[in-house]
């Protein structure tokens, strides 16, 4: 009797709490939920930085995915994925989170994502106020703690770094106005430190849309 009490009163405060699922996802799935948003949102903004100029795929004989390297896509996938899992050693996110509030996010950041495609051409110093005042504003929505800032700085560092490797192999360049930092744009690290941030708690997020009962060690 007492167990059927708990098991109503637990379902009617889910209901309370916005009608939040409260099942599970296992591991594997929850991987790749995390893996094809990575994949999906790298294709959109990506597009847009071909469309307008500002990064150019170079190897001849390598498919391309909508107007991406066939190989770029899945590096990003496998990068938001390492990012989210860095994030369940951190017990991340700090501030309670639902899965709506991922769609949330990853807009934020694709919009981001979009706005430096249009830096083409603008001053550097504007370009970097503008899209750094951006991403701390999308990490200071998120999460902002300092794991998920943590996260995002090494997002800020290896990401950019990462891009000037395959910028150096010739896989790809980025436009002449738009390369002052090392072959790449001045802007990168910001891009990188919001998607960074909210990457870093997507596992948690994801894995169980009831903050109450999720399990930070999940996974």
């Amino acid at each position: 009797m007492n167990r059927a009490v708990a098991k109503q009163a637990t379902d009617l405060r889910s209901r309370a709490q916005g009608g939040a699922s409260t099942r599970r996802l296992s591991p594997l799935v929850t991987g790749l939920a995390i893996f094809a948003i990575g994949f999906a949102a790298s294709l959109a903004g990506d597009a847009c930085h071909v469309t307008s100029g500002t990064t150019t795929y170079l190897w001849k004989g390598v498919p391309t995915l909508w107007q991406s390297g066939l190989w770029f896509p899945f590096l990003v996938g496998a990068a938001v994925l390492g990012a989210a899992r860095s994030g369940i050693r951190a017990g991340l996110p700090k501030r309670s989170r639902r899965r709506l509030d991922v769609v949330t996010g990853i807009a934020a950041v694709l919009a981001l994502y979009v706005l430096t495609a249009t830096m083409r051409g603008q001053p550097v110093t504007v370009a970097v106020v503008l899209c750094g005042a951006a991403a701390v504003v999308i990490w200071a929505w998120w999460d902002p703690s300092l794991g998920a800032l943590c996260i995002a700085l090494a997002a800020a560092v290896l990401g950019p770094l990462a891009e000037i490797g395959v910028m150096a192999v010739g896989a790809a360049r980025y436009a002449s106005d738009s390369s002052s930092l090392g072959g790449v744009a001045p802007w990168l690290p910001c891009l990188y430190f919001a998607a960074g941030a909210v990457a870093s708690g997507l596992w948690r997020v994801i894995a169980c849309d009831d903050p109450a009962l999720a399990d930070p060690s999940a996974g």
